[in-house]
């Protein structure tokens, strides 16, 4: 008889294990609340959306739109982003903004920029990533930011000036997949009116400075009919940034996001299109 209830101590202890530990888990993730210093660090974002006449933005600059560049936030309630935009194919900057965020203990925020564009998000993945909402209105954009690996002492990105942080050609070179989103037309597009435009592909970036490229790309919903195999050269700039220049005579602006993520946007004319590559 003894045995037998020692047994069904044991049975009883190794059920109720699980789910003591499940209780406790929960209990600390319901009482780790967001503030301020959860949004800390270097972010590269990409954006995408559309434009409205109630904007207040002048007819030219309504319709498609892009946005891609970098973030930072100090912690305590103020950030700076710099920021290449596409208005219906009308590119502008980089420029700088700065402003200000306030967290919510449940990780959500408010952020207003220098200019007046407000924002509404979620921080994700313990803050290494942001779901963002422009608020402003007239306005229908989303974006996400992701935070950048730019410690020096991390194997993924070598930072050989802490003054002027950047990448090196070895640690930038592999082969990628990517995915791009957006819309483009003349004049990048000669004959092609401005509408949506998606693609996917393959790029392999050499440490000699050059790039291969195979894509397959849907036009306004016209098909390429085959992939098609693109060239061209890049050059490294600072704060783990990068411009990538194709033989064709496209031209994309990249924020290395770690040794494995790069993000893009196009700063041709006529163009509104971000791009998101991932290592293989």
């Amino acid at each position: 008889m003894k045995s037998r209830s020692l047994t069904q101590l044991f049975l009883s202890s190794v059920v109720l294990l699980p789910l003591t530990l499940s209780a406790a888990h929960a209990e600390e993730t319901e009482t780790r609340p967001c503030s301020n210093d959860t949004l800390r660090g270097d972010f590269a974002y990409s954006a995408h959306g559309t434009t409205m006449a109630g904007s207040g933005l002048p007819a030219p600059l309504t319709g498609a739109f892009a946005s891609g560049g970098t973030a930072s936030f100090d912690g305590v309630g103020h950030f700076s982003l710099t920021a290449t935009s596409s208005f219906q194919g009308v590119i502008q900057g980089p420029a700088t903004l700065t402003g200000t965020y306030s967290v919510n203990s449940d990780c959500s925020y408010t952020s207003t920029a220098s200019n007046g564009v407000k924002f509404q998000a979620v921080i994700v993945d313990h803050g290494q990533s942001i779901y963002i909402l422009q608020v402003t209105p007239g306005t229908i954009i989303t974006g996400i930011a992701r935070k950048r690996t730019t410690d020096p002492n991390d194997h993924r990105l070598r930072d050989s000036d802490h003054e002027n942080p950047s990448c090196s050609a070895a640690s930038f070179s592999g082969n990628y997949g990517f995915i791009a989103d957006g819309s483009a037309g003349a004049p990048t597009l000669p004959g092609t009116k401005f509408g949506p435009l998606a693609g996917v592909g393959l790029v392999d970036v050499k440490r000699d400075g050059t790039f291969t490229m195979m894509a397959r790309r849907s036009v306004g919903g016209t098909i390429d009919p085959a992939v098609l195999p693109l060239t061209g050269t890049y050059k490294l700039g600072p704060s783990y940034t990068a411009e990538l220049s194709f033989d064709v005579g496209f031209h994309f602006a990249a924020s290395i996001v770690s040794e494995d993520e790069v993000s893009f946007i196009e700063t041709d004319p006529g163009t509104a299109l971000t791009v998101i590559a991932k290592r293989l």
